[in-house]
Parts: C-alpha cells; sequence; structure tokens
C-alpha cells in the first residue's frame, strides 16, 4: 500500500502538466499564425479594433445617438468626422458602436460553429438514416437564398426587437450561416470515423462521445477555429445586410444602423462622404482581418502549405 502511495503521481503536478500541454499548443497555435505576413496583419488589424472598441464601452466624445449639432457638417474641429443628417457625431457612433459590432459578429461565430460542429459530428457519427436526413436539412439551408431566410426571419422578429436588443438579430444570423460549416464537419467527420485507428477505438469498446472528444476533436481544431473566424466574418456582413433591410434593430448605434440611415437618408448622393465612409471602412477592415487570419489556420491545418511558405522563403532569402 505504502508503494503504491509512493508511486503516486501528484495530482496538481497532473493538473499542471495538462495547462502547460494547453498553453504551449495556444503558444504554438500562435506562432504558426503569426509565422504568415498576411495572418499577421489581420492579427495585428483585429486587435487594433479590439481596442478601439474597449475605449468605445468607457468613453466617447458625445452621446452617440444625442442630436446635439446642426445637420450635415463635415469633418472640423469639433467633430472631427462630421455629423449625421440628424446632428449626431459620426466618430461618437463609430467609437460607440464597434463594440456592439464586435459582439454581434463574435456571438454568431460561436454559436454558428458550435451549431456546425453539433451537427457535423453527430451526422458523421450517426446511422445512415439520421445522417441522410441531417444532410438533407443541411442542403436546404445551404440551397434557399440567405437573403429570403434574414428576411423571412427578420421580419417575424420585428415587433419584439426592443425588448431583447440585439438577441433577434444574432439568432437571424446564427440560423442562415451555420450550414456550410456543418457540411464541412460532417464531410470530415465521416472521412475520419472510417479511418483504422478509430475502427480499432471502437472494437476495444471505446464510447463514441469519448472518441468524439479525445481524438476527433483534436484533428479537426484547426478547422473549427477556422471556421470561427469564417462564420464571425459573416456574422459582421450579415449585420450590415439585416440593418440595410431595416429587419434588424435600427434604433440601436451600430456601424450597420450607422449605413442604413446613411444609405435611407442617401448620404452618397447628397455628398455627405464622411457618414457612410468611416463605417464602411471599418466593417470592410474587420471583415478583411477575419479573412486574413485564416491563411495562418490553414498553413496549420495543412502541413503542406506550411511546407510551401517555408520553401518560398528559403528561395527569396537565397
Amino acid at each position: 500500500m505504502q508503494d503504491q502511495n509512493y508511486h503516486r503521481i501528484p495530482e496538481r503536478s497532473v493538473h499542471y502538466e495538462r495547462f502547460m500541454s494547453v498553453m504551449e499548443k495556444i503558444r504554438s497555435s500562435l506562432g504558426v499564425i503569426l509565422e504568415n505576413n498576411k495572418s499577421r496583419v489581420g492579427f495585428a488589424l483585429l486587435i487594433g479594433i479590439v481596442v478601439f472598441s474597449i475605449v468605445g464601452i468607457f468613453y466617447t466624445p458625445y452621446q452617440p445617438d444625442a442630436y446635439l449639432f446642426a445637420r450635415g457638417l463635415p469633418p472640423n474641429s469639433v467633430n472631427i468626422l462630421g455629423t449625421t443628417g440628424y446632428g449626431q457625431d459620426v466618430f461618437s457612433q463609430l467609437l460607440g458602436g464597434a463594440a456592439p459590432t464586435l459582439m454581434i459578429a463574435f456571438s454568431v461565430g460561436v454559436f454558428g460553429t458550435l451549431i456546425s460542429v453539433f451537427v457535423g459530428l453527430l451526422s458523421g457519427f450517426a446511422s445512415k438514416r439520421v445522417n441522410e436526413a441531417i444532410n438533407a436539412i443541411i442542403s436546404i439551408f445551404l440551397v434557399v437564398p440567405g437573403v429570403l431566410l434574414i428576411m423571412l426571419f427578420g421580419t417575424y422578429f420585428l415587433g419584439i426587437h426592443e425588448s431583447l436588443g440585439y438577441l433577434p438579430t444574432i439568432i437571424i444570423l446564427v440560423i442562415t450561416g451555420w450550414a456550410f460549416g456543418a457540411r464541412t464537419f460532417r464531410s470530415i467527420t465521416l472521412s475520419i470515423a472510417k479511418r483504422d485507428y478509430i475502427l480499432s477505438s471502437l472494437l476495444i469498446g471505446e464510447s463514441r462521445m469519448s472518441i468524439i472528444f479525445r481524438q476527433i476533436m483534436r484533428a479537426i481544431m484547426p478547422v473549427v477555429v477556422s471556421n470561427f473566424f469564417f462564420t464571425s466574418m459573416y456574422g459582421a456582413m450579415g449585420l450590415t445586410f439585416v440593418e440595410y433591410l431595416g429587419v434588424g434593430n435600427v434604433e440601436q448605434v451600430n456601424w450597420g444602423t450607422m449605413l442604413y440611415w446613411a444609405i435611407n437618408n442617401e448620404a452618397y448622393l447628397t455628398g455627405q462622404w464622411w457618414w457612410i465612409l468611416p463605417p464602411s471602412i471599418m466593417i470592410s477592415m474587420l471583415m478583411f482581418s477575419f479573412i486574413l487570419l485564416n491563411f495562418g489556420l490553414d498553413e496549420m491545418a495543412n502541413p503542406s502549405l506550411r511546407v510551401y511558405s517555408r520553401k518560398k522563403r528559403i528561395v527569396k532569402n537565397d
């Protein structure tokens, strides 16, 4: 009994080793992402936008939705980005609308990816009938135009936006944005499930849930992260489209509603470029950062791309 206690590994050291293993994987993943020049730029852009949004939570020069100034003023010493057609400070709206925009984009990314992973894994390990049924549902959401789905669900939620805040917008975008990722994870799971080590695990009695979390999730994690950025990009783009159609909560300030009111008041025809250009640039930068980050994640998921990238650097240095 004493010998068994003597050789037992302390529980603290086990937890510490697991923690250090996770931290090492995170460090390694960031290293791979930051190896790529494009993804390095994307990471810097995203961090800059996050910092900008944090500042906007605690400080804006003026109340973003307050009508304090003359209408349609161009950039000046008081209003550095001018005023809207309603007399609101554009820079205050840009700063104050950053956090809600990021919150919506990341929420769509998180929940859309969770649904995609769950449906994809379930379909890949389910019976033939369940697999075919799930595949049919995924196909319907992929075939039906996203615009139609956004208008359908947006009209349904239109009357309850005030009580639920941004939740209806997030739900609309998650419903219309999960299917592409689910198709990807379904294909990957079906491929991995046929490999010898998975079949061996099933033969020795390991449960399907254990195989999913211990083996398959580890294999698809780079794709999960990549899908998160892709779905977040869809969330940012979709927010703009939802607000443009007028089925979102247009009374709250975010970059999408800024564009909605600017377009609704024909700012592009009346020469009020300072009203429509800043939110357009910020949304484009956010989407661009997600696109660039995927380059690094593709390298992490595909070793051949990593080798190709290194060969290019070696040739360039020579």
